[in-house]
């Protein structure tokens, strides 16, 4: 149940995000890349404590949904700050 809330919030974050301005965005995208390495901290710790294999293959996929978010973000993240390097120097 605790993944339902989690992926709730993000997508609740994620839709008010688009709704805000570019400098509001780029802080909430700072404050949602260090949530998601918290997300992927929690799924590595579940999946060095598990021991049922039913709750192995969930902590796998849980890893790996919680690391591709991570890296979505920051991929966002660093071509943001690149667009706006590229505009300064304009």
């Amino acid at each position: 149940m605790k993944i339902c809330s989690t992926i709730w919030n993000w997508a609740c974050k994620y839709l008010i995000l688009k709704e805000e301005d570019g400098i509001k965005e780029e802080a909430s995208l700072e404050e949602m890349l260090q949530e998601a390495h918290r997300e992927v901290q929690e799924a590595e710790n579940l999946f060095t404590r598990v021991e049922e294999e039913e709750m192995i293959d969930y902590a796998i996929l849980n890893l790996q949904a919680a690391e591709k978010r991570y890296n979505y973000l920051l991929k966002t993240l660093k071509q943001d700050r690149k667009l706006e390097t590229s505009r300064e120097g304009l």
